[in-house]
């Protein structure tokens, strides 16, 4: 793939400023607020695009990714189904689980001095952990596709997805710390 870290770490620091730059309370009496699981489709999306701009270069017709879906599509329809599978696992009650979008990005880098609102200050004030996915653009379920989940520490786990509800287990209790520690 094109794609590297590089720049998606350029755009979350860029992201990163903009939402520090918002005025942020220190009362140690405000409640602890629960953990945002952030899903980037940011890097979702251009993921898919990548690929799916490889294979076709390839000339492979058994590879190439749908034509009556867009990257953005394939991803929204998997992210709908994570919802679920989210909202409906009990391991994941208490954390909050909130969508980067490639318009937020764009938002952010456009205007870095406004001052988070919405969903964007939700993610300012949390200890995030960002959710990332090395899609195909060929499989509507993405199973056998990677996942990457970093943690606010900057720590990184990943893993093959086998279905939306093992995922939502998997990423739900890791960020619970539910089950062994790990280095």
């Amino acid at each position: 793939m094109k794609q590297t870290a590089a720049p998606l770490a350029l755009i979350l620091a860029v992201i990163a400023t903009a939402l520090a730059c918002t005025e942020r309370k220190s009362n140690s009496e405000e409640p602890k607020r629960d953990p945002v699981i952030v899903l980037d489709d940011w890097w979702n999306t251009d993921y898919i695009k990548n690929g799916c701009e490889m294979f076709a270069q390839q000339g492979d017709p058994a590879s190439l990714c749908p034509a009556n879906l867009t990257p953005k599509q394939i991803v929204s329809q998997f992210d709908n189904d994570l919802k679920v599978a989210f909202a409906s696992e009990s391991s994941c009650h208490g954390l909050s689980l909130l969508t980067l979008s490639e318009d937020m990005v764009l938002a952010a880098v456009k205007n870095p001095s406004a001052p988070a609102t919405g969903k964007e200050k939700v993610m300012a004030e949390a200890d995030d952990w960002i959710l990332m996915f090395d899609f195909h653009g060929r499989h509507e379920s993405q199973s056998g596709s990677g996942w990457s989940l970093v943690g606010p520490s900057g720590h990184v786990f990943n893993g093959q997805i086998r279905s939306t509800q093992s995922l939502a287990q998997d990423v739900c209790k890791i960020v619970k710390g539910i089950g062994g520690s790990t280095d």
